[in-house]
């Protein structure tokens, strides 16, 4: 049965052999900007044959998200896989539509409401009649590591700006947005903005020959400036 967590209900139980993820600043104690209710299933596989008769392997989450301000927000969610190699995995907005065919097929029942990421994009009116279903999907990532966490950002309106240590104030400083072309070699920024992030720890046991073929296992969620 399909396992569904939620954003905004901390119920899972802390794992032994998690850790801390460091210290640095944290979201506020009490929402400050609008917030999405975010549902979602735990990371699972799927072989997909390709027109040419490979078989490729992908990892995908199936989730829900509905807007409970009053105000209609942009939804534009970044999902991240970050292993205990500190392996940084985006997801993949290009997948072949047969993927998203195979996993829309695969959760019919569940998620009659099912739409390719490209098109979960956009403006999200408030309520439960506009709530929206929709799945990230990674690329044959090697998920052979004891743990890995799942980020998952654009579900909040709260952002912290923080001092960045490294930047030279006797070197212009680098202007990132819209138009701007990306900087070449290190960016000199004279801050950085965080973002809150849902965070979602899971493990693998067994061997690294087996791990790739079993079921990751949820510690607690989070939340953190990232």
């Amino acid at each position: 049965m399909p396992v569904f967590a939620t954003a905004v209900l901390f119920v899972p139980l802390m794992l032994a052999q998690e850790e801390p993820v460091g210290v640095g600043p944290a979201p506020s104690p009490v929402a400050i900007a609008w917030e999405f209710e975010f549902k979602f299933l735990d990371p699972r596989r799927i072989d997909v044959q390709s027109p040419s008769g490979e078989v490729e392997t992908y990892w995908y989450v199936v989730y829900s998200v509905t807007n409970t301000d009053r105000r209609a927000q942009r939804f534009f969610p970044l999902f991240e896989i970050v292993t205990e190699k500190l392996e940084r995995f985006e997801s993949d907005m290009g997948i072949s539509p047969l993927v998203f065919e195979a996993i829309r097929e695969r959760h019919r029942t569940t998620h009659p409401r099912l739409v390719h990421p490209n098109e979960a994009i956009g403006a999200l009116l408030s309520g439960d009649d506009h709530t929206r279903e929709s799945v990230a999907i990674w690329r044959q990532i090697p998920l052979n590591v004891n743990r890995f966490d799942l980020f998952v950002a654009g579900l909040s309106g709260e952002t912290r700006a923080i001092a960045n240590r490294a930047y030279d104030p006797s070197k212009p400083p680098t202007v990132i947005g819209p138009g701007k072309p990306p900087p070449e070699g290190p960016a000199n920024l004279k801050e950085f903005t965080l973002r809150k992030t849902l965070r979602v720890p899971y493990t693998l046991s067994g061997s690294t020959l087996t791990r790739e073929t079993l079921e990751p296992r949820r510690g607690t969620l989070q939340w953190v400036m990232r």
